[in-house]
């Protein structure tokens, strides 16, 4: 198996299509998580104080006992309004994370498989500790370090308001955090876009890298797309000597004969009740003439020579036609032939 050093060539379309099939694709999971969090600012946007309004009076009617003094119908009647109230923040994420997912890799199912390499502890523990496991490390590392520095910063330029939040009723304050929280989403979508952008360039190119070919790689993928030239050479001769067979078994059929005299044979077959015009129906040079001949001999087929006219059918298909430039030149020989046979 050649060293990944050795892998300068760029990936065929056959091996990219494979690697698709083991689950090998370009994609990160940071722009997953940008589309997410783009579906929730979006909702806090359109109804983020329809959402926390509705939180509220949930909490009230659930606090009051306003959905009844039974904890149990209490608590379901409230999870439900919950479940309601959050539904548009799942179907949002979730369609923009598919959506995100389908433009990166298209749409592609990752094939289920059970691998018990993946259960030992030695090959985690390496994974954990390769290259790729430590660029994993560093871009969780700065992801978390970036989120605490924007959550400071967003404290810092609001810490203001926070002796006044004790002072506003339920509404006012599902206003305060709404315009607080979408604030501070809005400052790590600006981030992590940028973490997207960038995680995204590396992950494709560690994985054009990761399906690199070898020449010998590629002469091996070729020999398997294309066939071994040996063996294609084999099969053509195996399918020309079948052909030649089937040729031969038709000459017993053939009304005549045209010969150069011993170079090449033409057998040409007519019958003016079937065909508008003669056929050939087998032609050969060398040892197949002399068997077109042999062949004729036996069967009882007349045998011409005519070496201009022999030369010109050999150059034209088994099975085609004669042209009508050739037709006055055969109807003298066919002619000569059925004159021959009716005297006889």
């Amino acid at each position: 198996m050649p060293e990944q050093d050795e892998r300068s060539e760029q990936a065929t379309p056959r091996r990219r299509q494979r690697a698709r099939e083991k689950g090998q694709v370009a994609k990160s999971r940071e722009v997953t998580s940008l589309a997410g969090m783009a579906g929730v600012l979006l909702v806090l946007h359109f109804g983020g104080n329809y959402v926390f309004t509705g939180m509220s009076d949930m909490l009230t009617k659930f606090l009051s006992f306003q959905y009844g003094m039974d904890p149990f119908t209490a608590t379901r009647v409230a999870l439900v309004k919950v479940i309601t109230l959050l539904m548009p923040f799942f179907v949002t994420v979730m369609a923009l994370a598919v959506f995100s997912d389908v433009a990166q890799v298209g749409f592609f199912l990752k094939p289920l498989e059970f691998n018990l390499a993946k259960l030992n502890p030695l090959s985690g523990l390496q994974r954990l500790f390769s290259f790729n496991g430590l660029i994993d490390f560093l871009k969780s590392l700065l992801k978390f370090l970036a989120g605490g520095i924007i959550f400071y910063q967003v404290i810092k330029h609001d810490i203001y308001k926070l002796p006044y939040v004790s002072t506003l009723d339920f509404r006012e304050l599902a206003t305060t955090a709404v315009d607080f929280l979408k604030e501070a989403l809005l400052y790590g979508f600006l981030y992590l876009f940028i973490v997207a952008a960038v995680s995204y360039i590396f992950e494709k190119w560690r994985f054009e890298k990761s399906i690199k070919m070898s020449k010998e790689e590629i002469k091996e993928e070729f020999k398997e797309t294309e066939g071994d030239p040996k063996v294609k050479s084999r099969i053509r001769s195996i399918q020309r000597e079948q052909a030649r067979k089937r040729m031969m078994a038709e000459v017993p059929k053939a009304t005549v004969i045209i010969t150069n005299p011993t170079h090449l044979a033409v057998a040409l077959r007519y019958n003016d009740k079937e065909m508008a015009a003669p056929k050939i129906i087998a032609k050969g040079s060398g040892y197949v003439a002399e068997r077109l001949r042999e062949i004729g001999k036996e069967h009882k087929i007349p045998i011409v020579e005519d070496r201009p006219l022999a030369r010109t059918l050999f150059k034209l298909e088994v099975n085609s036609f004669i042209p009508p430039e050739l037709y006055k030149a055969v109807a003298k020989i066919l002619a000569y032939i059925f004159r021959i046979r009716s005297v006889a």
